[in-house]
């Protein structure tokens, strides 16, 4: 028994497009299949790093072979009626193929602040000397981006990019940092096309050199150790 191949023929060519899909996808097993396995497809590309590049030469080997398989497909079942949808490995090619053309956006620019308990007893539910702050930002795409935590508004304990103890990878940065006295720590994440402007001063001097240099400046949520 032949399969629906309308998701693969004209779906995924109405969704790259941005237009509406009618109502037989949205009932056609067939085709719910398919696009199942194109959005898990779509999850895996926009996980890969923005250090994974393709061959050189790509782009024009896979057209190649695209459309070698549609004259095959045209001379044997004339009319979307006849096609099939193809194996696990065809659908994964062609769906990357779209995906690599069309890289997928950034993730808008945020800052996730958690702590983690020491091995301290504990005293309530606050964080204590002991305990490692972990931080974890998506820079929006910016070129230029750093985390960094101040103690008390005037002491700067954190401040990082790509050096340890950050870690970058694409568009997201990670960090941890011990507590190891108490006060508040405020967390920010700073981020920019030009390079930042070195801190000099304490928290309000330095976010201010940085806002007039044109830097979009992120404060995350402060701690208090106690």
């Amino acid at each position: 028994m032949s399969r629906c191949g309308r998701f693969e023929a004209e779906g995924l060519s109405l969704l790259e497009q941005g237009l509406p899909l009618d109502e037989h996808f949205a009932t056609c097993p067939d085709c719910l299949a398919a696009r199942a396995a194109y959005e898990r497809l779509r999850v895996e590309i926009a996980a890969l790093g923005a250090e994974d590049e393709p061959p050189v030469g790509w782009q024009a080997r896979v057209w190649e072979r695209l459309d070698q398989r549609r004259e095959r497909r045209r001379l044997r079942w004339p009319g979307w009626r006849g096609w099939i949808v193809p194996a696990a490995v065809g659908v994964a090619a062609s769906l990357a193929t779209l995906f690599l053309i069309r890289p997928p956006e950034p993730r808008p620019p945020s800052l996730r602040v958690e702590v983690q308990a020491g091995t301290t007893v504990r005293r309530g539910g606050e964080a204590q000397p002991g305990d490692l702050l972990r931080l974890t930002a998506a820079t929006g795409g910016a070129r230029h981006a750093e985390l960094r935590v101040y103690r008390n508004d005037t002491e700067l304990v954190l401040r990082c990019s790509t050096d340890r103890p950050c870690s970058r990878r694409g568009d997201e940065v990670r960090a941890a940092v011990l507590l190891d006295a108490v006060g508040r720590y405020q967390t920010l994440l700073m981020r920019a096309e030009k390079p930042l402007p070195s801190p000099v001063s304490d928290l309000e001097k330095d976010t201010s050199a940085a806002l007039a240099a044109g830097a979009d400046v992120r404060l995350g949520t402060e701690i208090v150790v106690r």
